[in-house]
């Protein structure tokens, strides 16, 4: 039985041939509360997901000399999938 990709309504599921260019391009809900607070923001893609996350200019140092944008990088490298 093969699953569907998309409902009546528009959702967009995986399997769907633009389900990770949406997955990955869509900003976090709320990030513009985030902004309005912390001026010195940035988004930046989670190892593991590649969802988009908002974080400060403190958390976007350690993303990048943590290691984590690395592992995203890998990731994807690896992941012939990933942009449909």
């Amino acid at each position: 039985m093969m699953l569907p990709i998309e409902t009546e309504s528009g959702l967009i599921l995986p399997g769907h041939p633009w389900f990770y260019n949406y997955l990955h391009g869509t900003l976090p809900i709320g990030w513009q509360n985030f902004a309005d607070r912390n001026p010195d923001f940035a988004f930046v893609a989670r190892a593991g997901s590649g969802i988009l996350e908002v974080v400060t200019e403190d958390e976007l140092e350690e993303y990048c000399e943590g290691g984590e944008y690395d592992q995203l990088i890998e990731e994807r490298s690896n992941d012939d999938d990933c942009y449909g």
